[in-house]
Order: structure tokens, then sequence, then C-alpha cells
């Protein structure tokens, strides 16, 4: 009878995994044999054919027994499928389950590890902590001789399931003027320039100066950490020492970039010394005595707290021999929860670099084909989630939860350039997951990232919750080739990324020579950086060859797109709505054409549709529709949208409403009697098609999440709506500004040490002037000076000003344009009584003397590589001199005007009477 019943209930179980895999949408063709069971009251020395024990029978204990059964099964009776079930319950290990060539199976017979319908089983990588008592003041101890004689040392905790914080300093949500962070006062050695000295010098990077007050030499700093915020990352060091009297906090291991070189004052806090201790569900651990002290929570009872720490750093590893033509592969895991991987840092090391890129992932897949994750979670890990690394091919994470995670999500591939074709990563596929929560220790760590491979999808999966970018691709920077191209980011949601915690990322960011890239589909909202570089698709460093079209980017920081420096990337039939800077981002010119922009809606709210650096031509606009909510006029790069069109730009392109249903609230249908369709654009309509799919329990999953706030510390947004960033006319009389003001049309720089640049009472007559005052030991011999930025790249500018020279005063005046280097056109200097062009001495310029100087050359087309000047000392007659020659033949427009006084000694110059326009014709200045 008893075998009867066990029959019995392995068909019935055959049933209902048959049900379950044709509901859940798993890559079955064929219902799985069900051939080994194992289950936490399971015993190693049983056969492991029962799902239950029973009658001196049962399952096997461990994954490892089971292992060895499937390596036993498929030798003895050949190639097969074979299915592990693994009942409900922890699985707790300590290192890494290995899984090799013999292992597995193939695609059409694999070897499943499986979950037990209706049932989780958890595979372990921490260790519960019992055994703790109270203290007098109300905290929670335990000691731990494994932390104590240095053989286990652990940054995380969890209590059911929950991420309990380490303590630090200060609280998050403490009454702060910086937010959650204490601020430093300045690095060792002030910020070095890349190539100098001191650009090596380790006191560069082995701390900084605190303020008076925020620390204290806490006799615990060695077992404390100091997290400190770079740019786009966020170094973490052990203490070394704290000096009170010096207000140095010094670490055992220097950081990446020198400490002070992205903000002077640069946020930071201190994890892990007693003194922090100070908050319910905070805990501290002891490096050197192994105390592990908790301060519970209402509602906590003590006897029942058996918090888990993790131990192992990974949980599963498939790893063949690709060099030697071994593969692992032909396993699926399906159903099962793999928990808990340690963060390590050994003493003497500090984490620190871009997309926390070097951490292990829990579950890594290397030198394996045709290796499947479907239906499972991967959470409370200190690094990675998964890692699809070298030599994986064919390999599928699908419908998973990847969340609570110390870095990022997914890896796919390595940083270097793959060495062969049987290293090659290629093929991977991570669909319909959800990936969210992440950063928890490693603020840089990454949704999704694909580094130097090719050939990946990463597609319909909900991305949220990264201190950094959503997703990464490529990994070289400049144009060099590379082994990433051909991959493709479409249909994922990508949302409440940044959050104000780090610069310079977005929502989708690309790095290096990527021919073959897509990013098609993709809906990226509320992306927030703490300083620049809060964008939606984001070109970096030697950015080429990518396409993305049909994405929808709104509420972001810095842009829907940015581009630092690419080439011939496209973005079309994208939505790009309600950046609070510019929509459209462009940071270097370059002598290629950077990217064509055709057939997108770009709608915003603030008179921003393009940012800076539209001067030399190298772009293409075409066929796009634009629209200002609120109706106010707005420009291109400074000019009207006429102007605009007559640069040659966007010949087709309108300026109308797109009659979205409700873009305010997120939702771009279009309205049937929207233009856009008459002009042939094709964006995004079926938003059906975006991030998770399949059952309702599945997709509903991500309603249940509470997405993180942005950072207080954040830095305010830049510009804003400014419809004269490019004027046709600059005049200053000074007559209307106060003593004592700045230029309004210019910005300043260099003053310090008492020099300065502001309005005066002229010395010399009547009325108001601009005062130039130089003075010794200034760090730059240009300084102080002023510059304004413009584009104007046609027809012609005449300029005019008055100009008073004192003894020993240098003035210096220069028109550039904005390539990378830049180029000079108009440039004269006044030194000694002279005036000069490059090295020609013009003419006596004499001091204490006005002089009137009149400049008049053609833009663009009409540049001929010369200008012609006037020049009038006072009761003199004028001085003419045509066809001066510019600094650079090739100067063709005037993207920045430079006012500089470069003595190296106290000095001063005055100017009058400053008027620049731009005229339709180069005719002569009246």
């Amino acid at each position: 009878m008893r075998a009867h019943l066990s029959r019995l209930s392995i068909l019935l179980t055959l049933c209902v995994f048959s049900v379950s895999a044709l509901y859940g949408g798993a890559f079955w063709e064929k219902t799985p044999l069900v051939d080994i069971y194992v289950a936490p009251n399971g015993n190693d020395a049983w056969s492991g054919t029962l799902p239950k024990p029973q009658d001196g029978d049962g399952p096997f204990a461990t994954i490892q027994r089971a292992q060895q059964a499937v390596r036993k099964r498929r030798l003895s009776a050949g190639v097969g499928a074979v299915t592990v079930v693994l009942r409900g319950g922890v699985y707790t290990i300590s290192e890494a389950l290995r899984f090799g060539p013999t292992d597995g199976g193939t695609v059409d017979a694999p070897v499943v590890y499986m979950a037990w319908p209706g049932e989780k089983p958890v595979v372990s990588g921490g260790r519960a902590l019992t055994g703790w008592t109270e203290t007098e003041d109300g905290l929670w101890a335990l000691e731990i001789p494994e932390v104590k004689a240095g053989e286990w040392f652990f940054r995380q905790l969890f209590v059911d399931g929950m991420r309990r914080r380490r303590c630090r300093e200060p609280d998050p949500g403490s009454d702060l003027e910086n937010g959650d962070y204490f601020r430093s006062e300045g690095p060792f050695v002030p910020r070095p320039a890349r190539k100098s000295p001191d650009w090596k010098n380790p006191e560069c990077r082995i701390g900084f100066f605190f303020k008076e007050g925020d620390l204290q030499s806490w006799d615990d700093a060695d077992s404390g950490t100091a997290v400190v915020f770079q740019s786009w990352t966020a170094s973490i060091h052990w203490i070394q020492s704290i000096d009170v009297e010096k207000r140095e906090l010094r670490f055992t291991a220097g950081s990446g970039w020198p400490m002070g070189y992205w903000e002077k004052n640069q946020r930071y806090y201190i994890e892990n010394v007693r003194a922090a201790l100070d908050e319910p569900g905070e805990w501290y651990l002891n490096r050197r005595t192994g105390l592990c002290l908790y301060k519970p929570m209402r509602g906590e009872k003590c006897a029942d707290f058996a918090p888990v720490a993790p131990v192992a750093t990974q949980l599963v590893r498939i790893e063949g021999d690709a060099e030697a033509g071994l593969l692992a592969g032909g396993l699926v895991f399906r159903g099962l929860s793999f928990q808990h991987t340690l963060f390590e840092l050994p003493y003497d090391k500090r984490h620190d670099g871009q997309a926390a890129i070097a951490l292990a992932a829990a579950v890594s897949v290397k030198s394996a084909t045709d290796c499947r994750f479907e239906d499972v979670e991967i959470a409370h890990v200190g690094g990675y989630g998964l890692h699809f690394a070298a030599g994986a091919r064919n390999c599928t994470l699908f419908r998973s939860e990847l969340h609570d995670l110390g870095a990022g999500g997914v890896k796919i591939g390595e940083t270097r350039t793959e060495q062969n074709e049987a290293r090659a990563c290629r093929n991977n596929l991570v669909e319909n997951c959800f990936i969210h929560d992440g950063g928890h220790i490693a603020k840089a760590g990454i949704g999704a990232w694909i580094g130097r491979s090719s050939h990946h999808m990463v597609r319909r999966n909900e991305i949220c919750d990264f201190d950094y970018s959503g997703g990464s691709i490529g990994w070289s920077w400049g144009y060099a080739a590379s082994s990433a191209h051909h991959n493709t980011f479409e249909y994922n949601h990508i949302h409440h990324i940044g959050n104000g915690v780090l610069s310079d990322m977005g929502g989708i960011y690309c790095l290096g020579d990527s021919p073959g890239t897509v990013l098609r589909g993709n809906v990226m909202h509320h992306i927030d950086s703490y300083a620049y570089g809060g964008w939606g698709l984001y070109t970096d460093e030697g950015s080429t060859g990518i396409l993305m079209e049909k994405n929808v980017v709104y509420r972001t920081k810095s842009g829907g797109f940015h581009q630092h420096y690419g080439r011939d990337n496209i973005l079309r039939n994208n939505i790009l709505a309600f950046a609070r800077e510019g929509q459209i981002i462009r940071s270097r010119e370059e002598k290629h054409n950077s990217f064509t922009v055709e057939n997108n809606i770009v709608i915003f709210e603030n008179g921003l549709p393009l940012g800076k650096n539209y001067n030399n031509g190298n772009f293409v606009f075409e066929n796009n529709l634009y629209w200002d909510v609120t109706k106010e006029p707005f420009l291109f790069a400074g000019y009207d949208f006429a102007d605009w069109q007559a640069e040659g730009y966007d010949g087709t392109s309108r300026v109308a409403d797109p009659r979205f249903r409700n873009p305010e609230k997120g939702d771009f249908r279009l309205r049937r009697s929207s233009p856009v369709f008459d002009m042939g654009i094709e964006p995004l309509q079926d938003f059906s098609k975006i991030g998770l799919y399949g059952p309702r329990w599945w997709t509903r999953k991500t309603r249940k999440v509470i997405h993180r706030t942005v950072d207080p510390s954040m830095k305010k947004v830049r510009g804003g709506r400014k419809r004269q960033r490019n004027p046709r006319l600059i005049e200053e009389n000074c007559e209307t500004l106060d003593i004592d003001a700045k230029v309004p049309f210019a910005g300043s720089s260099g003053q310090e040490k008492g020099a300065s640049i502001h309005v005066v009472a002229n010395p010399a007559g009547e009325g108001k002037v601009v005062k130039f005052q130089d003075v010794e030991g200034l760090s730059h011999e240009w300084q102080p000076h002023l510059s304004t930025q413009l584009s104007w790249r046609r027809d012609a500018v005449h300029a005019s000003f008055d100009v008073l020279m004192r003894p020993g005063a240098e003035f210096w005046h220069e028109w550039r344009d904005r390539s990378g280097p830049y180029k000079v056109g108009v440039n004269l200097r006044f030194k000694d009584g002279r005036l000069f062009s490059l090295d020609r001495d013009l003419c006596a310029a004499p001091v204490d003397k006005w002089v009137h100087i009149e400049i008049s050359c053609g833009l663009g087309r009409q540049a001929e590589e010369t200008f012609d000047l006037t020049v009038t000392v006072a009761g003199e007659q004028p001085r003419r001199f045509q066809a001066l020659p510019f600094g650079n033949k090739e100067w063709d427009c005037l993207a920045c005007l430079v006012w500089v006084s470069n003595a190296t000694k106290k000095s001063e110059f005055y100017l009058d009477n400053l008027r620049y326009v731009r005229v339709k014709a180069p005719t002569a200045p009246k």
C-alpha cells in the first residue's frame, strides 16, 4: 500500500509540474521526470527517491548529496534529463555550490534543480546567530569567537528577512545642515593636476581633514570604516587613525581618486564604531574582541533573536574549462531562493571603482552553456546577484527577482577584452526580471551591466532603486575597437535611479565603441544625480554606433539624452520630456559627426530643448517636434527657431503641441489629432510591451515597493528658463550698475587674495567703469578674468570698447571657439604702453590715457582668416589695421569672449562702453 501511495504521489507531482510549467510560461517542451528529492528533514544516507521521510527512507538532506546522485545517475544511465526537487526550507552552506562539466546535461536533456510546487527552498550562505544576552544599557550582546580570531568579519545582518543598518554617524535623517553626511574640511594635498607630481603622492588619497567636533579618537576606530563620496562612486575605507588635534582622518588604503578632487568638502559617513550605536535596529561588531551588539526594535524579544550574518562569498559557481573544450552547462534552476553572501574587504584594501564591478556575484556562470535560472530569487547579498562571466553562452535569467543587493543586479561579460573565442561571453538573455533595491554597501552598483562582450539581450525587465545607473553597456574609453557590440536593451522599465546620491550616471549608460548596439522601447523616469549627470540615455566616452529608438525618457534631473563624446550615434522616434536642465545635451565638440537626432518628440517646461556646445555643426537634427508646455518662447542653442533652421538644422521640424493624453502624469499616448502622425514620427505607443509580463502574482510585485526618496544633499538643478543665452547684442556702459557690482553679462574667475573685477567710479572723469585689480601670488597669471559664452556662427561681428591702462598692468582680450583645444580668432594684448596682436607690435597704447578699440570680422562662411582693427588714443587720430590674422586660420565661430588681467604683480586697468553686436554683413563699424 505504501509503495502504491508513493507512486501515486509521484504521478500527482508530475501533473502539478506540468500545470505549473504551462501557467508560468517556462521553457519546457516535455514534462521532466522527477528523479531525486532533497528536504531539510532528509538524510544523505537515504535514497533520495521519496519526497518525504517514509519507512526509513526519503529525500536527501543536502544539495551536495543530490549532485553526487546526479553524476552517478547520468554515468550509469547515459545522457538523459534529471530533475532534483527541493522541498521548502533553508539549506545552509558556508561556501559556493560548484557545478562542473559532469554536473549538467544538455538543452534537450537538462539537469533541473527546482522547488516543490508552492514551497520555497532557500539556499543560504548565512549563519544564524543565537545565544544573545541583554546588557544593562538595553542592548543585546553576543561574543563571536571566529570574529575575535580574525577568521570572520561581516558587514550585514538580517532579521526576519530584513536588512538591519550597521551603526553609523551621522544617522540618516539627522538634522545636519548637509543632510545625512559629514563634510570634510578638504584634502591633505590641494587638488592635483592629472600629470603633476602630486597626482602620485599617496597623501592625496589616504585621508582628509575633518571639521572640529565631527569625529572623536574612538578606541575602536580600527573596527570602523569611512564611506567617502567621490563622483560616480563612493569609496569604502578601513580607518587607520583619527587625530583630533590635527583633525586628520587616515585610511589603511587610499582611494582611486584624490580626496577632494570632485568636491573639496566631500560627503562622508562613519560606520561601525561603538559610539554610533544609538538607533533601534542598528548593530555593531568589534573586529578585535568579537563582540556584536544590537539595539532592539520595539516588539523584538532577546530569547527569540536569531539574526543571520553572511559567511559564504558566493552561493553557486557553474564553471567549466573553456580552453580545454570542457564546458559546464545544461543546468536549470527554478523556483529557488539564493540568499546571504558576504561583502569582503581585507584590512589593507579599500573598495572603489565605477559600477562596483570588481565585486563578486552570489551566482556565477563561467565557461558554461545553456544554463537557465527561472523564477528564482537572489536577495540579501553583499555584491552582485548574478554574473554571466567569461565563456558563458546561451544562458538565461527569466522571471526572477533580484533585490536587497549590496551592489548591483546582473553582470554580463568581463572588464577586459576577450582573449580568445573560447572565453567569449555570448548570446545571454535577461528577461522579465524585477531587479531593484541595490547599492546598500557599494553605492555604484548597477541594475544590469554588460562589459566587453557581445550579442546579449536585456529585455522587458523592471529596474529601480539604485543609486547609480540602471543599465550599462560597454567598458572601453575612447575610440579603440572594443569586443562589446550588438547588445540590446529593449522594453525595460527603469526608474527611481540615482536618487541624488552619485553623479555622472544615467538610466542606461554606454561606454566606448559599440557597433550594432540598440536601446529600444525603454521607459525611463525619475533619474536624479547628486551634482552633474542625471541623464536618461547617456553615451559616454567614445560611444559609437549606438541606435536609440522609441524610448520614453521623462522627469530626469539633467537631460533626456546626453553625449559626452562619441561618433555616429542615432537618436530617433524617442519621446524626451521634462528634464529639469536641457533635454538634449552635448558635452564635447569633435571633428566628426557626433549624432543624428531625427523624428523625436521633445517636450519641456523650461525653455531649454538643447544644452550647450552646439557650435561646430558636426551633428544632424531633422524632422523633430518641439514643445514648451508653458507656451513661452524658447531658443535652440541660443537661436530662435527660424535662425536655427537657417543654420541648417531641423529643416522639416516643427514647434507644436504633440497632444499627449496627460504628459505631466507620465501618459505619453498620443491623441488622434496629434501633428506627429503627419510628420512620420513613430514613437512608442504600445506601453503594454514595457516591463514585466505574465501572471498577476508576478506583474503586481512592483506595486508593493516603496521607492527611495531623493537624497536631501542633492545639488540644486542648474539652468532653468533662459531666453537670452545667445543675444545679438552685448552692451554695457556701467551707468545703471551699482558701485562694487559684478559685470552682468559675463562670469568672473580668480577673485582671491585681493584680486577683483567690479564696477567703480571713473578714475579719469565722470560715470562708472569696470576695474580689473591684479595682485601678486595668484595661482595662475591669467587671473582674474571675465568670460561669456555665445554661439555666433554666421554673419559678422562689430565690437568696440574703451580701455584705460595703468603702469604695470597687462590686458589680454581674445575671441575663441569651443573646440578642444579651442581655436583663437581676434587676439589683442595691451602691455608696457603698446598694443600687440599675436606677436605683432601694432602701435602705442599709452598708460593713463583712454584708448578706443573697434573690431570687425566675419563669421562662418564670411570668415576670411583676418579681422579689421581701429585704434583711437584720446586726443589723437584713429589708426586703422586691415586684415590682421586670426590666431588660428580655422577659427570661424565666436563661442567665448575673454577679458584677462595677465599681470603677475599688483596693477590695474579699466574697461568701459563695451559693445559687441552680430550683424548681417561685414561692413565697417560707424
